[in-house]
This record gives structure tokens, sequence and C-alpha cells, in this order.
């Protein structure tokens, strides 16, 4: 079984038929992980805006940042550990999310809720219209929003190469034009339409008898789907916010 989250290329899925993943148990996983990341990134900010510790919050956006990367792919490549690696998958991104909510926040005061709003609202669109049909997880919609999805990969690489390797950047691309921010709203919409790969794996690892340990690594896909999409609207609305 493959998962179509930007993070994954393949879900190994080990046999364990006789206690199958269930819609409900992968949305009650993916509630949970979501929570507990978004109440430990709201203490971290907190903490360190109040210390006005930002070497803190800088090493809580590169550590977890990195170390969620790093334990999402263990988890996609060892199934069978996704379990063990959920929580403190939740725990790294919920640093990463105060982190990097502290440093917008210091250039546009009110972006990090502005942020917030938008995914929550956005990741409700994207489930009433997988829900109701209107958006279907077709094979051409998947190939679409993969290839998208890895070309922005592809692009964001090619950046942070360019800025430790040459301090530069890709021409326009990543600032405050027209060209920016298309770019910009171009990876917040592709990041939004994961969410419909994303419901597609839960809907369809259960309808294929996925091993229980599967909805954890479910719930560490729609995580990263949803953090993907909080940073993409931090960038978006601080594109527009800018002078």
């Amino acid at each position: 079984m493959q998962s179509n989250n930007p993070i994954f290329t393949r879900a190994e899925v080990y046999a364990d038929r006789g206690n199958p993943m269930t819609v409900e148990g992968a949305i009650q996983k993916s509630v949970l992980m979501t929570v507990i990341a978004a109440v430990l990134g709201i203490a971290f900010y907190i903490f360190c805006n109040m210390t006005g510790n930002s070497s803190l919050a800088f090493g809580g956006l590169v550590v977890g940042g990195i170390g969620s990367f790093v334990v999402a792919l263990i988890a996609t490549f060892k199934t069978h550990l996704a379990p063990s690696l959920a929580i403190p998958y939740a725990l790294l991104e919920g640093v990463f999310l105060g982190g990097i909510s502290l440093f917008f926040e210091a250039r546009f005061p009110g972006i990090a809720s502005q942020a917030l709003l938008a995914t929550f609202a956005t990741a409700l669109t994207m489930f009433a219209l997988y829900r109701f049909g209107i958006i279907r997880a077709t094979a051409k919609f998947k190939a679409v929003v993969i290839s998208a999805t890895l070309a922005i990969m592809a692009v964001f690489i090619v950046q942070w190469i360019m800025v430790l390797a040459f301090q530069s950047t890709i021409p326009g691309l990543f600032e405050s034009s027209w060209l920016g921010i298309g770019f910009a709203a171009f990876v917040a919409i592709i990041a939004s339409l994961n969410l419909i790969l994303d419901f597609d794996l839960i809907e369809n690892g259960a309808a294929n008898g996925a091993p229980k340990s599967f909805e954890w690594l479910c719930g560490i896909a729609l995580l990263a789907t949803l953090v993907w999409m909080y940073v993409s609207f931090l960038r978006l609305i601080g594109l527009l916010s800018s002078d």
C-alpha cells in the first residue's frame, strides 16, 4: 500500500490480518496526534515568547523539523514501528510549530492565528468535499497532486542548496512579488489537496485490511500534511503582508 503524503514515497505494510485497521481508529489516532502537536506547539511558543528566548525557538524549529522528518521516514519504511514513533513524531512537530510560529509572529504580528484559522477552515472544506464525493481521489487526481508535490519538493531543495552553498535564492520565487505570491498560493493549494490523498489512504487501508499499526502511520501522514498546510499559509500570508 502506498502513502500519498508528501513525506512518503512508499509504505511497507506488514501482514497482520488478524487485527486490521479501521477508519475510526485511524481518525482517533490522527486527532490525538494533532492535539498533542498543537498543545505542545502553543506551550512552546508561549514559553519562548515570554522568556524572549529566540535561540531556544530556533533550536526547536531545527530539531523539530529535522527530527520529525527522520522519524516519519523510519515509520514509513518500518511500519510496525509506527505505534512507537507516532507520539514522538507529534511532539517533534509541536516543537517545530512553536518555533516557526514565533519567528513569523515576530515579523508579522497575528499571522499565526490567521494561518491556524486558514488551516482549520481548509481542512474542514477538504473533508466535506471528499465526504460528499465532490473531489474524488482518482488515479489521475493522485498522479497530478503527487507530481506537483514532488516538483515543489525539488524547488525547495534547490532553494536550500542555493542558500547554503551560494548565499543566493531562486530569483523572484521566494520574494514578495506576484511570482512569489503565486508560487506560495500554489504550494498552499497542493498541500491542501494532499488531504484528499490522506483521506483516501485511510479508507483504502481499512478496506484492504491493512494491519492495526497502519492507523498510526495514517496519523503521521495526516499530521504531516496539516503541518505543511500551516507553514504554507504562514508563508503566503507573510508575503501578502510584506511591504
